[in-house]
């Protein structure tokens, strides 16, 4: 303020000791009045000013009533003051480089983007085209808590009834809770952290603290990881879109050309266990019984062709790998309702068939045992609460600080409700051996069954539009982590570049999705290996080194915190001994 009023002085003094009738020697042109002056004072902060940007525009406006034309805005012409107090430079885009780590959420196996982050992303992404800068946008607190449980929410909603199989019905309620209690709790440290060491005035990323706290050697672990997860994540994708896009067409081949004569209904529920059993046994009794000419007669069929664990992963390449070569990939960030949507439907699906199958459960007292295979739900699980990489700027955005523990509770206390609906209901409902429950539930349905094939249909429209963003920011933190290890090393688009990334990427979800195309297997172990790591990990080391640095560091706190680590060990170490056949 000090310095405003000095320079305004400064102005006016000149002012008066030069002849107004001359124009030789005028100190700015008449279209640089003080009024650009205070344009330009608009734009940054002053090194010794005691007020705020706030208190200096509010003096400008009682002041300065000259008007500036937009033609002579300090963006598109230079301005010439005294050395002293010129205008410091100031890089508008100094963080916009990282804005791609902040939503290595969506990377999260679920990949859908929430109403919190889905404008940023479309800010950011459309930065290097814009010419103004948006300040970000607040949300109150119901926005936020439902932003946080859409961002959640995602493909382990089809896994749950597999994972609390795995576990035992019982145990699987309390490994559910339990996992989402130790959820909360770290991100709560992690809000907790970044507000006690968090930089004022910059978009700290959980990284960022890890650099200020731990060291290099954490920011590299954190930056590793959440391409670990974006990489799961887009496995993941492949092989739900193989597999809605194998059955989908499959429907629709058989009801075009009636080659089937399965009816059109709604209860239809089979065992693919037994089927793939009984199908094996079957072909193997034809086989010896068929003579040996007719063996090499080759023959054509369309389940030849249109095969899920080969042909489908590959022919959805041939469409999916133009979408992912975009420059920008803001035209997906449109269909972000889709993923709330698709949640919504599941719930009501698996509502209406757990009241049209009712309770079936031969023995109650087996479900409180605990099943030696309960690790893959708590591997799936570490996936299923994942929201940490992101968990700061989701937090950032809610217009009252002072109630982000409460949201985040709230929050979480809605995604464990979710999950446990999902799980429960359809697990004490389904008609058929618990055993046969598939790690993707509508799996356990024909093809022609009306409401499963408006899931797999939505679902599987879902997906392409999540697939190119997340492979998008997937590239851009690659090519930043680059720039970060290699200072001589920039980022300019260029699509050869582009090109060889994406292919890499499909041709490893190609492989996944021919020889591994399981969906709990894949959830459960990059839940497990990144779970140990944002979840477990590296909150409660930055929650120790920040009271070590405060001096209010105990021997009881770190007993109690290093219990949080060991168990994420252990959950990763179990799940290489569980068979998922």
């Amino acid at each position: 303020m000090r310095d405003l009023i000095r320079n305004y002085k400064m102005i006016t003094k000149r002012r008066e000791s030069t002849d107004s009738g001359a124009e030789s020697h005028p100190l700015l042109s008449s279209e640089s009045s003080v009024a650009s002056f205070g344009a330009i004072q608009d734009q940054c902060m002053f090194h010794d000013s005691d007020t705020t940007d706030y208190e200096a525009e509010k003096f400008q406006n009682k002041t300065l009533k000259t008007e500036v034309s937009p033609k002579h805005s300090f963006m598109q012409r230079p301005f010439c003051f005294p050395g002293r107090y010129e205008a410091p430079s100031i890089d508008i885009f100094a963080h916009e480089e990282k804005v791609y780590e902040r939503f290595s959420y969506f990377s999260k196996i679920n990949g859908v983007l929430n109403m919190s982050t889905s404008s940023l992303i479309r800010k950011n992404l459309d930065y290097e085209d814009s010419d103004d800068i948006e300040s970000p946008k607040t949300h109150s607190s119901l926005v936020t808590i439902f932003a946080i449980w859409n961002t959640i929410m995602g493909s382990s909603l089809l896994a749950m009834p597999w994972g609390m199989e795995k576990a035992g019905l019982f145990p699987g309620v309390f490994l559910n809770i339990l996992v989402a209690g130790i959820c909360l709790y770290t991100c709560y440290l992690l809000l907790r952290v970044n507000e006690d060491h968090g930089l004022i005035g910059q978009n700290n990323e959980v990284s960022d603290l890890c650099r200020m706290l731990l060291g290099r050697w954490a920011e590299i672990t954190a930056k590793i990881f959440s391409l670990v997860v974006l990489i799961g994540a887009l496995i993941v994708y492949w092989v739900l879109m193989s597999n809605f896009l194998y059955h989908s067409v499959h429907f629709l081949y058989g009801y075009i050309l009636s080659v089937d004569d399965f009816p059109i209904k709604n209860d239809t529920v089979i065992c693919p266990k037994e089927l793939s059993l009984l199908n094996i046994t079957t072909l193997n009794s034809d086989l010896t019984n068929i003579p040996t000419w007719e063996k090499q007669i080759p023959t054509w069929s369309f389940d030849q062709f249109w095969d899920l664990y080969s042909t489908v992963p590959i022919l959805l390449a041939v469409f999916m790998f133009p979408l992912l070569n975009f420059k920008s990939a803001t035209f997906f960030t449109k269909f972000n309702s889709i993923g709330t949507l698709s949640v919504l439907y599941l719930l009501a699906f698996v509502a209406f068939k757990s009241y049209s199958w009712g309770i079936n459960m031969d023995d109650w007292k087996i479900e409180f045992n605990l099943k030696p295979t309960f690790c893959a739900l708590s591997g799936m699980l570490s996936l299923s609460y994942f929201i940490h990489n992101i968990i700061i700027n989701i937090m950032r955005n809610n217009r009252y600080q002072e109630n982000n523990g409460r949201d985040l509770s709230v929050a979480f206390g809605l995604v464990t409700f979710t999950y446990l609906f999902i799980g429960f209901a359809f697990y004490i409902s389904f008609p058929l051996a618990k055993s046969c429950l598939e790690d993707n539930i509508l799996n356990n349905f024909e093809k022609y069954d009306t409401l499963t094939i408006i899931a797999r249909l939505l679902l599987l429209f879902q997906l392409v539009t999540v697939f190119p963003l997340i492979s998008y920011m997937l590239r851009m933190d690659i090519f930043n982590n680059l720039a970060m290890l290699y200072k001589n090393w920039s980022y300019e688009f260029s699509y050869i570049k582009v090109v060889i990334v994406n292919l890499i990427i499909v041709t490893v979800c190609i492989l996944f999705a021919c020889f591994l195309p399981r969906i709990g297997t894949l959830i459960r172990y990059t839940g497990a290996i990144s779970g140990l790591v944002y979840i477990f990990m590296l909150p409660i080391f930055l929650k120790i080194a920040s009271l070590r640095k405060e001096r209010r560091l105990s021997a009881l706190k770190c007993m109690f915190f290093i219990i949080i680590p060991i168990f994420g060990f252990l959950n990763l170490f179990s799940q290489f001994f569980i068979n998922d056949n």
